[in-house]
């Protein structure tokens, strides 16, 4: 079942909700004392974000976390593209269809635009509860747009350089602060397919 950030927030009691988890949220602390917690870097360069969430013609990449695993933070450092006249705030990245979120904020067209955050604590930061994985122990993220302007051709997409970050508990997670050089480590469980 697929919830957006807005329904969840408002189940949590929250009076406004925005779709846009911003930079201005904190870093990420560790909230679940005593259970371990891991980092995985994720190079997302070229994933283009191409039609509605849930359309056959999105790109969906799918990362093994361990079974029974749960994601406590998101982390971005990306640099993103529009295609014609779609805004940056357009893009959407679906987590496991219990998150959604975009990076950009602006609601214009970018070229290579940098947008950086620190890893934002979901329960903590964004008032939202943490990602759970289902049986088969992966993460699904999803790359749509929340307004189709160029039906069918992608709207926006990351540049060279792009990854997010995640953080939870789970045997896919390398159980140290994680680097760059984790890319690879990434890569051996992660998996690009079209929806």
């Amino acid at each position: 079942m697929k919830i957006a950030l807005t329904t969840l927030a408002a189940a949590a009691g929250l009076a406004t909700a925005s779709p846009v988890l911003t930079t201005s949220l904190t870093d990420y602390v560790v909230d679940s004392a005593g259970t371990p917690t891991g980092t995985l870097v994720l190079d997302v360069s070229g994933m283009s974000f191409n039609d509605a969430p849930g359309s056959a013609l999105n790109e969906i990449l799918s990362v093994f976390i361990g079974v029974g695993g749960e994601v406590t933070g998101i982390g971005w450092d990306v640099n993103l593209t529009s295609i014609g006249a779609s805004w940056a705030n357009e893009a959407v990245m679906g987590f496991e269809g219990q998150v959604n979120l975009t990076v950009a904020a602006d609601a214009n067209p970018v070229s290579n635009m940098n947008y950086a955050s620190g890893i934002v604590d979901l329960s903590d930061d964004a008032g939202l509860p943490n990602i759970t994985v289902g049986a088969d122990g992966i993460l699904d993220i999803e790359f749509s747009e929340s307004f189709v302007d160029n039906g069918g051709t992608g709207d926006n997409f990351f540049e060279a350089g792009s990854t997010i970050t995640i953080v939870g508990t789970g045997s896919g997670f390398v159980p140290t602060p994680g680097s760059l050089a984790v890319l690879g480590l990434g890569g051996l469980v992660a998996g690009r397919r079209r929806r």
